[in-house]
């Protein structure tokens, strides 16, 4: 019994951590040899696509007319199974291959050549969206999710969280654990959205030739993702792994889920304590708008967010060499990583030295041509340059699915050359975004910190993504680490709240187009809340930022300074002072 006393928590948490490895590999093994994996063979199949229901122009883009691929002609390995054709990327509508997405003019489903003709594709309603019978039990999760987050942000707003000295690690690994073995429990048996097909088509692509990458075909994916398509596809086309391709791709970010949820806890343990930095790990693991990006629709943004995560991180140590390189990974793996620009220009103008602008310029050129040295061969000088040319103008629309302000008044898939009042469209937006760098750049000013950077990149993709043209639903994606990691730094509880409203309109946003049998033509209920909720979350985060920036209680210490890992009981953690915290994180 007294064993039992002394170390029972222990006991209950290696349970429920070996409990989900050995969910997470018996639904593995399950998959591999059950009907699920034959079933998804069928569902990429020349006729169904993604959860296609296999009749005529049932798949992703009705008639299935050849296009220009960068896989066109290859072999796309499937679960169990394989697909050759040559219109592997699968357009729909007049809408072409960018981020993974296609979803022009013809919308998400529709009878004809949009995207799920009468054969049902991914997003031909409910019941052609092979994951459906998860969306019920998954916004079932996000209600518990974030009505627990309201009520211990009320119940804890004015006090200290307190655990006992014990089992720190074991807790900490166990969330990372049991988030981790989550999404892989989970990953084999969502069919995911058709982003995967092409992924899984460029991953093939890539591995049989990575240097031709581009030579053999039409992709406008920019190159640092291709390295890890490249793997993925090298060991998917393994016989021991070839069922579990879907899971291949969809495992660099589920591991940028825990690297990241990882990062925010190393972090916030130096600066509010281990409670809080424990709340903060799990708020970020099982949080549902990072849970259906990565593991339900598949894309990449969680891998995306870990770089700029990064980025901000050695912004702030001033190791701005490093940043320039993660920043420059980050525009070569999706062009929006330049919205995070300005954060790094407006340090390196506040620094007021020529050294960082070298270090700085140094890794960015350095980072780049080591990157796109292996697709250079036998292309044009200035090729990399054209390719971004030619994915800006791909989506020329005011909203491509974000619910944002143009969404809010109307203008999802409408042209951005529509006159809006005396400007188009894309005009406004280009205006919104001077105008938000402007302020941001105003806000860094009056700081004077490099503590401020966060918030200064948090302004910056939510006001892109509320107020420009051409966004796409998952763009604001990295907004709810930022938060989190502005709370860290400027100990402005407010953020956290910020982190929370952020997390629930990206889910929103993103579960509506996952799940949405035309999110093109509707205008509904949930697309009118979201957009307005982004509208108003950013009215919020001008202000608090306004207040932060203005405030004197942001001092730095030298990295070699310590502060104790838990506050005095007697100051409430999340209104803690920021006089004289690390700005270090252990590596």
């Amino acid at each position: 019994m007294n064993v039992w006393k002394a170390n029972g928590l222990k006991y209950i948490l290696l349970f429920s951590l070996i409990l989900c490895a050995v969910v997470s590999v018996v639904s593995l093994w399950s998959y591999s040899g059950s009907s699920a994996s034959q079933s998804a063979a069928v569902r990429q199949g020349p006729s169904g696509g993604f959860g296609g229901g296999g009749g005529p122009g049932g798949g992703m883009g009705g008639s299935r007319q050849p296009t220009n691929s960068s896989t066109e002609g290859t072999s796309t390995s499937g679960d169990q199974g394989t697909t050759t054709g040559n219109d592997t990327s699968v357009s729909g509508g007049s809408g072409v291959a960018r981020d993974g997405q296609h979803r022009g003019p013809g919308g998400m489903s529709g009878n004809g050549s949009g995207m799920g003709g009468p054969g049902g594709g991914m997003g031909s309603g409910r019941s052609g969206n092979s994951s459906s019978a998860y969306a019920t039990p998954l916004a079932i999760f996000a209600a518990l999710f974030f009505g627990a987050f309201v009520f211990i942000a009320y119940r804890f707003r004015a006090r200290e969280w307190k655990l006992g000295e014990r089992n720190r690690g074991l807790m900490l690994w166990t969330v990372l654990g049991v988030g981790f073995f989550l999404r892989m429990a989970i990953a084999p048996w969502i069919s995911g959205h058709m982003d995967l097909m092409l992924f899984r088509n460029w991953a093939t692509t890539a591995a049989d030739s990575l240097s031709g990458f581009y030579t053999n075909g039409s992709s406008d994916y920019p190159p640092f993702y291709i390295y890890i398509l490249y793997v993925i596809g090298q060991i998917g086309s393994t016989d021991a792994f070839s069922p579990y391709m879907s899971v291949l791709l969809r495992l660099p970010n589920i591991l940028a889920d825990i690297v990241t949820a990882y990062m925010l806890y190393r972090l916030a343990s130096k600066r509010v304590g281990y409670g809080i930095s424990l709340g903060l790990a799990i708020f970020y693991v099982f949080n549902p708008a990072v849970f259906i990006n990565s593991t339900f629709w598949g894309q990449v943004d969680s891998f995306f967010t870990m770089l700029i995560v990064g980025m901000i991180v050695l912004l702030v140590e001033n190791r701005v060499g490093w940043s320039a390189v993660l920043f420059t990974v980050a525009v070569l793996m999706k062009p929006q990583g330049i919205i995070y620009g300005p954060v790094l220009f407006f340090e390196l103008l506040r620094q007021r030295k020529i050294q960082p602008w070298l270090m700085a310029i140094g890794g960015a050129v350095v980072t780049t041509i080591l990157v796109i040295l292996p697709f250079s061969w036998g292309q044009e000088p200035l090729w990399l340059l054209d390719l971004y040319k030619g994915t800006v103008g791909e989506y020329p629309y005011a909203s491509v699915n974000a619910y944002n302000f143009f969404a809010l008044i109307g203008g999802n898939y409408t042209q951005d050359t529509t006159t809006l009042f005396l400007f188009s469209y894309h005009t406004w937006g280009m205006i919104c975004i001077v105008l938000v760098t402007l302020f941001t750049w105003w806000m860094y000013i009056r700081s004077r910190k490099p503590q401020f950077a966060a918030a200064a990149a948090l302004v910056l993709i939510a006001g892109v993504f509320t107020f420009a043209s051409s966004m796409h639903e998952r763009y604001l994606f990295p907004a709810a680490a930022l938060a989190v990691l502005a709370y860290l730094y400027l100990r402005d509880r407010r953020f956290l709240w910020l982190a929370g409203g952020f997390s629930l309109t990206i889910f929103l946003n993103t579960f509506d187009i996952f799940y949405s049998s035309n999110s093109r033509d509707q205008y509904g209920i949930i697309l009118c809340v979201t957009s307005l909720l982004n509208v108003l979350l950013f009215g919020y985060l001008v202000k608090v930022v306004w207040d932060c920036s203005k405030s004197t209680t942001i001092e730095t210490v030298p990295s070699t300074d310590r502060v104790s890992p838990e506050l005095p009981s007697a100051r409430p953690a999340w209104e803690a002072s920021s006089q004289g915290v690390n700005t270090t994180i252990d590596r």
